[in-house]
């Protein structure tokens, strides 16, 4: 390694909410951290941006709660359910022991204000830097080179946390005229996964305390009560009360995506094939662009490997319709925080990494691989129309297993 590069015990790729989280919450056990991140902040992301109550305990953890709950939308309580054909669905969502209730915040709020919390416990904070490359392995360290800088920096250990495998290429906006829409390019052959659209609306009729989920053929959509975007923020306004901005994330299979092929035709077609859901959209107006990403790809991937540890979709995707991805990347960084302040005395006499990774990959595999797998499983049943209608004709037929659901899909805390 060259002895002039600066040293840290641990290099975090990517600054999102679990790089982030993982990074205020190593430096909070007393190591020595840098976040590298290649986007300036604030920034927008395709993110359905709902955080239930298990997702705010971790911010309280990191004294975040107060003050992004004055930047955050209402208390969510409800969650309503439209199908395609039928009444609609309705359950509670269950708060914590604290009081802490689900609630929605803009996600280029979130970011920012996470990173700026990991600065302030002690991360040095990299932005925006683009990561070239990564060399080493646990026994001799690594070197992690940063394009633009003449030497690399060395870290003990990595975490990467750069998020889906295939995002980084495929993020695109489409704006809101059809001439500049922003036409989706046809996914490759064998890529899997669905495509994901995301728009912040205004003048929407729905309950501020209610998450609408609503679906057609091959596509479901989430419409919420959400924050203020940074540019509100930065004004001065601390609350979100008197500025009613809704958050719309429809998750869209691929062939779906290649028939219509931009944002706006895809909501064009969820309001034309879906009345009841429709109907809270009827007066809505954009209050930015269509934002997309994908093709997503949810499944188990990688935690540890040789002094590599993974957080966020890096690690595991949840599919998009589940609306537990900013949670999983929360708890995943709050996990690996207090992996390697277990372990600090290890850590500090030098030993083998291997013994914080395995501590690392068992706790990840036990909170969350099954919720991840069968919530996964669950999405593909809803985003198959025969099994779909099946499966809501069931919950018709025994509504207490909506209520349970909520709970299995990782809403309760």
């Amino acid at each position: 390694m060259n002895p002039n590069a600066k040293s840290y015990d641990v290099a975090v790729i990517g600054g999102g909410p679990a790089g982030a989280a993982a990074g205020a919450f190593m430096a909070r056990a007393g190591l020595r951290v840098c976040v590298l991140e290649q986007k300036r902040f604030p920034r927008q992301k395709v993110c359905g941006e709902f955080i239930p109550a298990a997702g705010w305990k971790v911010l309280a953890d990191l004294d975040l709660a107060a003050r992004l709950q004055r930047l955050a939308g209402p208390n969510l309580q409800y969650v309503a359910v439209y199908p395609q054909w039928g009444p609609e669905l309705c359950a509670a969502l269950p708060a914590t022991a604290a009081g802490l209730a689900a609630r929605a915040i803009s996600r280029d709020v979130l970011d920012d204000i996470l990173l700026q919390r990991a600065a302030e416990l002690g991360a040095a904070i990299f932005q925006p830097v683009h990561v070239s490359q990564v060399l080493g392995e646990a026994q001799t360290g690594f070197e992690v080179f940063v394009a633009g800088w003449p030497l690399p920096l060395r870290a003990r250990a990595v975490v990467l946390a750069h998020g889906s495998p295939r995002l980084g290429a495929m993020n695109f906006v489409s704006g809101g005229s059809d001439e500049a829409a922003g036409r989706w390019p046809a996914p490759q052959s064998g890529i899997g996964g669905c495509v994901c659209f995301k728009i912040h609306l205004e003048n929407v009729h729905l309950p501020d305390n209610t998450i609408a989920i609503g679906g057609v053929e091959g596509l479901y959509a989430g419409l919420l009560r959400t924050g203020k975007s940074a540019p509100a923020a930065d004004a001065g306004d601390d609350t979100c009360q008197n500025r009613a901005c809704y958050n719309l994330a429809f998750v869209v299979d691929r062939k779906l995506v290649r028939r219509y092929g931009s944002g706006v035709a895809l909501y064009g077609y969820l309001r034309r094939h879906n009345a009841s859901f429709g109907r809270s959209l009827r007066a809505a107006r954009p209050g930015g662009e269509f934002l997309s990403c994908g093709p997503m790809e949810p499944g188990v991937r990688e935690v540890y490997a040789d002094g590599r540890f993974f957080v966020g979709n890096a690690a595991g995707e949840v599919h998009a319709l589940i609306g537990e991805g900013l949670t999983l990347a929360l708890c995943a960084g709050q996990l690996l925080g207090r992996v390697m302040s277990d372990h600090r005395a290890a850590w500090s006499a030098g030993k083998d990494l291997e013994i914080i990774g395995a501590a690392y990959r068992r706790g990840w595999l036990n909170q969350f691989a099954s919720r991840l797998r069968s919530g996964n499983a669950f999405s593909q049943v809803l985003m198959k129309p025969l099994l779909s209608a099946a499966a809501t004709a069931y919950l018709y037929a025994f509504p207490d297993i909506f209520d349970r659901c909520i709970r299995w899909s990782g809403k309760s805390p």
